[in-house]
């Protein structure tokens, strides 16, 4: 029963039935399948009783059935979930006293927290639990000596973190709460320290590991089918390539999931997604979602800058350690950074029999990945423009490492070129940048289909 004003006095909402609920990739639906079997609305005026009952059956699109659940849940308060809490723009700052820093947290409501740093390269972290960073200020670190930058963003389920990466060897003094009026401060002290005190004090972070087991990704399509894993790349508090207020973990999104529409609406293929919303996930597993679910192919999606020179159109990367080009090598050490950004360690995972061993399990992947990667380049040739062709490349990325699996990395373009920036926004040019998308992977899919039949025989 919800109270309402006006001539609404009273509604109630009888649904026999809520089906699956799922979160989207834009926001602009809030569940993939909603049948509302039965609704009853009482009114009453000041003059007279007025009753209306309407028993109906409304079976309508996934669009207007989030519209419809949003109208709901704006006018009647349906459903009224408890408010998270959340960062407040106001009483959050960053200090310099003497050679110490105080960073200052306000928060609307009280909420768990861990402070630790990370050495290689040195980083501050905060961890919350999940709170909104929506009005963190994004310019604390401006102008200061000791703090080269600041991010934020979700990390994973649950938890919130705050990054700031540090100019020189600060560790924690101290990290105490106050709590003030409708909320708390959390205010983090540091004190100069240095490199050899620092490095100890950063030493084995257990609480930076990030929890593989709360993901579980869904499987589309049906059982049987060639599984496609896409992976967007980015996400969470690691924004990926930026250029004002436009994200590369936003449009990558977009194209992986209209991507993925359009290989189920084909009906050949199952896909599974590593990421359906801004979550940030490691480089590493992302590999293993796509290991796990037992996909045929691998296909990660990405959007670049470049600082020097221009770099135009669409580039189709597979694995490479050696016999780089400069470019590659830039690109690839770009996006492999992603982990730090988060302030994941990733120190370790190359060490010496893990190679060989890579080397070993990579031989026959790495022809599979190069032939994968040529036709997806044959595909997008013909998306760009004359003049910018779809370019082939190869490149040490992080992300490219299954060994059983055939793993490709595209470009979709570049964000610091004000042309492809302009397209990678633009919705039609998205839609068809994942025709020609869908169009490789059919392509390959049928060749690799061949091939095998030949070896058969």
């Amino acid at each position: 029963m919800v109270q309402c004003t006006g001539h609404f006095t009273r509604l109630r909402y009888l649904p026999r039935r809520l089906g699956k609920w799922r979160n989207c990739y834009n926001g602009k639906r809030i569940c993939r399948l909603l049948t509302i079997n039965l609704f009853y609305i009482e009114i009453q005026s000041n003059s007279a009783a007025i009753r209306a009952r309407h028993h109906t059956i409304l079976m309508i699109n996934k669009s207007l059935k989030c519209y419809l659940f949003a109208i709901l849940f704006a006018v009647f308060g349906l459903v009224s979930p408890l408010a998270a809490g959340g960062v407040l723009a106001q009483g959050t700052a960053l200090e310099r006293e003497g050679t110490s820093l105080i960073f200052t947290l306000a928060l609307s409501e009280k909420t768990p927290f861990s402070v630790y740093t990370l050495d290689n390269p040195r980083r501050l972290l905060v961890d919350l639990g999940g709170v909104s960073l929506e009005n963190m200020p994004t310019g604390l670190a401006a102008g200061s000596a000791q703090v080269e930058a600041l991010r934020f963003g979700l990390f994973q389920l649950g938890q919130s973190r705050i990054v700031l990466d540090l100019a020189v060897p600060l560790v924690v003094k101290s990290a105490i709460t106050h709590e003030v009026s409708g909320g708390m401060q959390i205010e983090v002290r540091l004190s100069l320290a240095s490199p050899d005190e620092f490095a100890a004090a950063s030493l084995s972070n257990p609480a930076s590991l990030w929890r593989a087991e709360q993901l579980a990704p869904e499987i589309v399509g049906d059982a049987g089918l060639p599984l496609i894993a896409i992976d967007a790349g980015h996400g969470g508090l690691d924004n990926g390539a930026q250029q004002d207020d436009i994200f590369e973990k936003d449009i990558v999104l977009q194209v992986a999931t209209g991507l993925r529409d359009l290989l189920l609406e084909d009906g050949r293929f199952r896909v599974i997604l590593t990421r359906e919303t801004d979550v940030y996930i490691p480089l590493g597993e992302r590999v293993e979602i796509a290991r796990r679910a037992g996909a045929r192919a691998f296909i990660s999606l990405h959007a670049d800058i470049v600082t020097r020179g221009r770099a135009r159109g669409t580039t189709v990367f597979s694995l490479s350690e050696a016999g780089e080009s400069q470019q590659a090598v830039t690109i690839a050490t770009l996006e492999n950074r992603s982990d730090l950004v988060a302030g994941i360690s990733v120190e370790g995972e190359d060490d010496q029999l893990t190679q060989i061993l890579l080397q070993l399990a990579h031989r026959e992947t790495d022809a599979l990945s190069n032939r994968f990667a040529d036709t997806m380049a044959e595909a997008l040739w013909f998306h760009n423009e004359l003049e910018i062709k779809s370019r082939r490349m190869a490149g040490g990325f992080r992300v490219l490492r299954a060994p059983d699996i055939p793993s490709v990395l595209i470009e979709l373009g570049f964000m610091s070129d004000e042309t492809d920036l302009e397209k990678l926004q633009d919705s039609e040019w998205q839609l068809a940048m994942a025709e020609n998308l869908r169009d490789g992977l059919s392509r390959w899919l049928q060749v690799e289909d061949e091939m095998r039949g030949l070896l058969r025989n």
